[in-house]
C-alpha cells in the first residue's frame, strides 16, 4: 500500500513550515510500501530549499517531490496538480503550518481499507498557537448522514486531516475549484460526497496552527464571505428552499460558521423571531419534499440552532456565552 502527501505552500513562515515537515519526519508509516510526500511551491518569494533539503535527510526513504511554480496560481490549482501527481493508493491532505499527530496516516489508511465505500476520512483537530500553551479540540460530525447535513452550515471535515482514497476520487472527475478562497475545501467535500462515503474519525489526527497570516483570520467583521455565501445559497437550493436575501441572511447568522470564525454578530442579534421560524419552516418543509439530506438530523439541528438562538436572545446580552452540557 502506497501513501501520497499532498502539500501546497506559498510564503509559510519558515519555523512553521521547518515544523511541520519535522512533523511528517517522525510518523509512523509502517504499514506503507512506500511514501511520496509532494511539495508543491506556489510562487514562494521565500527560498526554502535549506528546510526541504533538511528534511530529505532527516524523513529517508521518503520520497520528496518538489513542484516548483514559477508564479503563484493559487491553492486549489496547486493542490489540484500535486493530486494528479500523486501515485499513492492514498493521498493525505496536508496545510504548510500545521503538524500531523504522528499515528495520523496510518490510522486513516486503516479506516479507508476497512471501508471501501468512504472517499475520504477525516477527523478531529487540536488547535493551538503560539501565543498560548492550552490547545482547544475541534469536534467534527463522525457519520456520513451527520457530516452531509452540517455541511449545510459550514465545513464538517477538517481539510488538514483528510486522506482521500484515491482510485475513488479519480472515478469522481472531483478537482478544487480554483479561486474560492477559504471555501475550497467546503466545495470539494460536497461535491465528493456524491460520490462516495464522507466520515470522519472521532479523533484528533493533526495540530492545527492559528496565525494572523491566516486568510480566516481577516474575515472579522463580515457577513462570511463571498465564497462562504455562495456555498449556503447552492446548499440552500439543493434542499429546495426559497432563496431570498431574508432567509439566506437567517442561515448565515445562525449556522454555526459565526459562532467559531466570526465575532460580528450584531447582524446575528438582530434576527426577528418570525423570520427564524419562517427559516426553520422552510429548511425542514422544503427537505421533505427533496429529501436532500436526513430528515431526522437536519430537524435536530435546526431546532438546536433554534433553541440557542432563542435562549441567547432571550439573556438580554449579546456578549453571552452560549454553552451546553450535551
Amino acid at each position: 500500500m502506497k501513501l501520497s502527501i499532498v502539500i501546497p505552500f506559498m510564503n509559510p513562515d519558515s519555523q512553521h513550515f521547518s515544523e511541520m515537515l519535522a512533523g511528517l519526519a517522525v510518523a509512523d508509516y509502517a504499514l506503507f510500501s512506500a511514501v511520496e510526500v509532494i511539495l508543491i511551491n506556489d510562487g514562494s518569494q521565500q527560498n526554502y530549499q535549506q528546510e526541504i533539503a533538511h528534511f530529505s535527510k532527516a524523513a529517508h526513504p521518503l520520497c520528496i517531490n518538489v513542484i516548483e511554480l514559477p508564479c503563484n496560481r493559487g491553492v486549489s490549482y496547486a493542490r489540484n496538480l500535486g493530486m494528479a501527481a500523486a501515485q499513492g493508493d492514498y493521498i493525505a491532505l496536508h496545510d504548510a503550518d500545521d503538524i500531523s499527530l504522528p499515528e495520523r496516516f496510518i490510522l486513516s489508511a486503516q479506516f479507508l481499507n476497512k471501508h471501501p465505500e468512504v472517499i475520504v476520512v477525516g477527523g478531529d483537530m487540536l488547535v493551538f498557537n503560539e501565543y498560548r500553551k492550552e490547545e482547544s479540540l475541534r469536534l467534527f460530525p463522525i457519520h456520513h448522514h451527520d457530516i452531509c447535513v452540517d455541511n449545510l452550515f459550514y465545513c464538517a471535515m477538517a481539510q488538514p486531516a483528510m486522506m482521500i482514497n484515491r482510485a475513488l476520487w479519480q472515478a469522481s472527475g472531483i478537482q478544487y475549484t480554483e479561486k474560492m478562497d477559504m471555501a475550497q475545501d467546503w466545495d470539494l467535500v460536497i461535491r465528493l460526497s456524491q460520490h462516495g462515503q464522507l466520515a470522519n474519525m472521532g479523533i484528533p489526527l493533526v495540530r492545527y496552527r492559528q496565525h494572523l497570516k491566516q486568510r480566516s483570520a481577516e474575515i472579522t467583521g463580515e457577513f462570511a464571505n463571498i465564497h462562504v455565501r455562495g456555498i449556503w445559497e447552492k446548499q440552500l437550493n439543493h434542499l429546495g428552499a426559497k432563496i431570498n436575501p431574508k432567509l439566506l441572511q437567517v442561515h448565515g447568522h445562525l449556522s454555526p460558521y459565526w459562532l467559531w470564525q466570526l465575532s460580528d454578530i450584531s447582524q446575528a442579534w438582530a434576527l426577528c423571531p418570525e423570520d427564524v421560524s419562517y427559516w426553520a419552516e422552510e429548511m425542514l418543509s422544503k427537505n421533505k419534499i427533496s429529501q436532500y439530506v436526513s430528515e431526522p438530523i437536519l430537524a435536530q439541528r435546526i431546532y438546536r440552532l433554534q433553541r440557542q438562538w432563542h435562549a441567547w436572545k432571550a439573556s438580554g446580552n449579546p456578549t453571552t456565552q452560549i454553552q451546553s452540557l450535551l
